[in-house]
């Protein structure tokens, strides 16, 4: 598993690189300091999530519980504030996901987990940089305002293509893996939106300031958290097991 993605990994990095370089033409200095900044931790979330589902299920698990755990810790922060309605829609949507996410990790293949994890990846970095670079047309300006719709379009090509490019770590045929990094996208931007709309509704920009360049635990494994918390539920559906 791990010389696959190594072998695909530089070459996905590069092309962000190149659009990154092209959306930085035009910026300060310090923006441009702050964007590489993320680029470069960025590779490092990304290289160490893919680490630990190289290293089995229980090094993938303790990640994930630490995830989920850091981020309802900033989710309890963030709405504080919030009346009753929306405190109680957040939760219930954010429970299911986490309950979605453990039994993922309990069910799913560690190897399918990082396909998972390689598809939203693409589908969030390409997403920014393309947006960054060609973005003119806003996608939902009232939850996201930097969001673009030419940015998605790239994220989910980008995403369609690593799933195709690394379907080897499931047993899905290329027809199916383009097809399940289509709903992991949609899954991932549904996940990404949903944090965005908590964040507008608190007057916040981020949950924390835990990653750099990054923000909170939340900001950066939002899609994550929507792909996986849906993932072990679909599968039980469409193969009445669970198992890849």
């Amino acid at each position: 598993m791990l010389t696959q993605i190594m072998l695909i990994l530089p070459g996905s990095f590069a092309v962000g690189a190149v659009f990154m370089f092209l959306a930085n033409r035009h910026v300060s200095s310090m923006t441009k300091r702050q964007r590489w900044l993320k680029f470069a931790s960025y590779v490092v979330i990304v290289l160490g999530v893919l680490a630990c589902a190289a290293l089995g299920r229980a090094w993938f698990t303790g990640l994930m519980l630490a995830i989920i755990f850091v981020g309802l810790y900033e989710l309890g922060k963030t709405t504080r504030s919030f009346s009753i309605g929306p405190l109680l829609k957040v939760w219930v949507i954010y429970i299911l996901l986490m309950l979605g996410s453990i039994s993922s990790v309990r069910l799913v293949a560690p190897a399918t987990l990082a396909y998972c994890y390689l598809v939203v990846a693409a589908f969030d970095g390409f997403s920014q940089v393309v947006g960054q670079s060609l973005g003119k047309h806003a996608l939902v300006p009232l939850l996201s305002p930097t969001k673009t719709v030419e940015g998605v379009c790239g994220g989910i090509a980008a995403a369609v293509i690593m799933g195709l490019l690394v379907r080897g770590l499931t047993t899905l045929s290329a027809g199916s893996a383009a097809t399940a990094a289509l709903a992991i996208s949609a899954c991932a931007l549904a996940g990404d939106l949903a944090a965005s709309w908590v964040k507008r509704r608190a007057g916040i920009k981020e949950f924390s300031r835990l990653l750099p360049g990054h923000g909170g635990v939340l900001d950066r494994f939002d899609s994550f958290i929507g792909a996986t918390g849906l993932l072990a539920p679909a599968l039980i559906l469409l193969t009445n097991r669970g198992l890849v």
